[in-house]
């Protein structure tokens, strides 16, 4: 792969389109010695693409030569807001990351913490851990659009995140306390992390919609809303989507989620029940079996015959050792609201279910909900069901080389404002890939490209600096930063 020239000018061309962001509020008013806190953006911008798991602004100060306690003061309490950021970002979407192919990916990210005074720390599913934690999560909605070569060529935008504040946290419900002592302790945790108070508590589907809501005022082309089981298994979320008439291929629970046949005759309200009651609710006839997907599979499997059940080996993209595949199997479904009494909802589509995979049927049985995709193919939803895969990446990107997990203050503002330059680096480094790349082909990683820009930082400032070719100034260059960092 060819070298990545990236300068101080390119890392400023770059930064000019978003330094409105943070010299304006959102009315376009300004503040006092503005031009110092464009000075700790850039600064800060800088030190997120450094080499070394290091990225706390102790951390940065040290690398970028930054006045340490007037860097936190911009992370922790500057006037900036992150919103403009993540606003800016979704205006400036490269054309490549759209697409009628691309999704916007919603997904919850874990930040494992060891103490209580972190803003929205509680102990909650953590996804980092694999079980019940001390930690703090948060909702990120990201556009995707898989690679058209390979798996590995994928792209993918930041367009916003929010953390989610348990109840305890907004103090709307004293049920939750288990004494007044704590419920006053929260009281006063949430005074010192200066959480808004126009925050209230919302379950973490609604905060994936407001933030679903802004990409579409945005508008980046996109097919489908994806997201897993943590967002498919909400009614409510599905709902919602619905209401926008936002299409989505949605993960959901396969021993909950209950369908029958799409074309079972319904049971409109007002006719008479066999009670000899007016049905309330649009129900099923009971001769008709409501299913589980795991019910499905089951059934299908003892039709027997792999060209009778159902099933069809789909390849939605090449990896690294060859083609990625599996067995899927749609069909439509009318979801049940009410097993036990028969109740339908309004919502239809595709139910997807894709197969343990292996000759012992390792893995697990996969099961989607597809929505407003009527004339997709069965290609299409496999492929948009395992496009998520691309979040898990985006959370390895932006925590392994941006350290997004890497915040040690305590506030609402200082968190989002970190989070919000964790995204516009991530944002830079995405522009840097789709440049490296030939008609989105044999893209480098996200790594790779990191890496590059550093080394390439570091190979013009000994040139300038200390007067070395470029062969010297980059065999010293690549010397020293595998000796100081993680390279």
């Amino acid at each position: 792969m060819r070298d990545m020239p990236c300068n101080q000018v390119e890392v400023q061309q770059f930064l000019s389109k978003y330094q409105s962001a943070f010299t304006r509020r959102a009315d376009g008013s300004s503040w006092p010695k503005w031009e110092r806190t464009w000075r700790h953006a850039t600064e800060y911008f800088q030190g997120l693409l450094r080499p070394g798991k290091g990225k706390s602004v102790v951390d940065i100060a040290d690398q970028t030569g930054a006045d340490q306690e007037q860097l936190e003061r911009f992370v922790r309490e500057s006037p900036w807001e992150h919103q403009n950021v993540e606003s800016h970002l979704r205006e400036e979407v490269p054309d490549e990351v759209q697409g009628p192919d691309a999704a916007l990916i919603v997904d919850g990210m874990a930040i494992p913490k060891s103490g209580e005074k972190s803003v929205g720390v509680a102990r909650q599913w953590c996804g980092a851990t694999g079980k019940v934690d001390n930690c703090q999560v948060t909702v990120n909605c990201t556009l995707a659009r898989a690679g058209e070569q390979h798996n590995s060529d994928q792209v993918t935008w930041p367009l916003g995140a929010r953390l989610y504040l348990p109840k305890k946290w907004t103090g709307e419900d004293d049920s939750v306390y288990e004494t007044n002592r704590e419920r006053e302790k929260y009281a006063h945790l949430s005074e010192e992390a200066g959480i808004p108070e126009e925050v209230s508590y919302q379950p973490k589907y609604e905060i994936a919609v407001d933030l679903i809501d802004q990409a579409m005022t945005a508008g980046p082309e996109h097919a489908c809303v994806v997201g897993d089981t943590g967002f498919g298994k909400y009614p409510a979320f599905r709902k919602k989507l619905r209401a926008r008439n936002e299409p989505y291929v949605l993960e959901v629970e396969t021993s909950k989620f209950v369908v029958v046949p799409e074309e079972t005759t319904v049971l409109e309200p007002g006719s008479t029940s066999g009670r000899g009651r007016p049905r309330k609710h649009p129900a099923y006839p009971e001769e008709t079996d409501a299913e589980t997907p795991e019910q499905i599979a089951a059934r299908l499997e003892k039709q027997g015959g792999e060209k009778q059940d159902g099933w069809r080996e789909v390849t939605w993209n090449e990896g690294t050792k060859g083609g990625l595949s599996g067995e899927f199997y749609r069909t439509p479904v009318r979801v049940v609201k009410d097993r036990s009494n028969r109740w339908l909802a309004d919502e239809t589509g595709w139910l997807l279910l894709k197969r343990p995979s292996g000759e012992e049927g390792e893995g697990e049985l996969k099961a989607w909900i597809c929505w407003g995709l009527d004339k997709a193919s069965l290609e299409e939803l496999a492929s948009w069901g395992q496009l998520r895969w691309t979040v898990e990446r985006f959370h390895q990107d932006t925590g392994r080389e941006l350290g997004a997990d890497k915040y040690q203050g305590r506030t609402w503002r200082g968190f989002h404002h970190h989070l919000s330059a964790v995204m516009l680096a991530h944002a830079f480094v995405a522009e840097r890939r789709l440049e490296e790349g030939q008609d989105r082909e044999d893209l480098a990683s996200f790594a790779e490209v990191v890496r590059q820009i550093v080394r390439e930082s570091a190979v013009q400032r000994l040139m300038e600096n200390h007067g070395f070719d470029r062969a010297k100034a980059r065999e010293v260059a690549v010397d020293m930063l595998r000796e100081y960092s993680d390279w």
